[in-house]
């Protein structure tokens, strides 16, 4: 009997998956979530390769300039995850809660992200499975989801049912927050 939550042995496909720490933090809580959930979605999708960057904070947007093409006419780290993504089959995608929104560099990455679907088509992201995390000590993890998942779909990517997770850090009085049900939340201690 197949165990709930991995593949049968035909369905293995040995992929690649790319996290992306939208956090201004490089070992927080968003670390912590996206580790957890890297490890569930490598067991789940049998992936074996695994790529994790923390985006810099002077990482920029997207400025709409007249010279758009593939890769984007900025030069930072954008082009070393953009050509991490050209092979990878999922990614991760964390951010905190920045005032009910992902992190603002987490929008810019996306924001730029731009250069491909449009350039492309959203080719480049046809068959690429995005997931989600929203990572909150109080509420605001539907909201940044919400924002995450309109981004990823204008891009292109494709969403999988319920493919995005929201971790809550445990209060001491245990009481859920921001509307969400116990089986909505990841609980992580400390």
């Amino acid at each position: 009997m197949k165990e709930f939550g991995t593949l049968d042995h035909e369905e293995v496909k040995m992929g690649k998956l790319v996290v992306v720490n939208g956090s201004y933090r490089r070992l927080g809580f968003t670390q912590k979530c996206l580790s957890k959930e890297a490890e569930r979605i490598m067991k789940v999708y049998g992936i074996k390769e695994v790529e994790y960057f923390f985006l810099d904070d002077d990482l920029v947007a997207c400025r709409h300039c007249p010279k758009c093409k593939i890769g984007c006419a900025f030069e930072d780290q954008f082009h070393v995850i953009a050509e991490a993504l050209k092979d990878a089959d999922r990614v991760l995608l964390g951010s905190p809660v920045y005032l009910d929104f992902p992190s603002p560099k987490l929008l810019a990455f996306l924001s730029r992200l731009t250069c491909y679907a449009e350039n492309t088509k959203r080719e480049f992201f046809r068959d690429k499975k995005a997931h989600l995390l929203a990572a909150a000590y109080c509420s605001g993890t539907k909201t940044v989801i919400h924002t995450l998942m309109g981004a990823c779909e204008m891009l292109g990517f494709t969403i999988e049912g319920r493919s995005s997770k929201e971790y809550v850090q445990l209060w001491r009085d245990k009481k859920i927050r921001g509307g969400m049900t116990p089986e909505d939340a990841c609980w992580l201690e400390g």
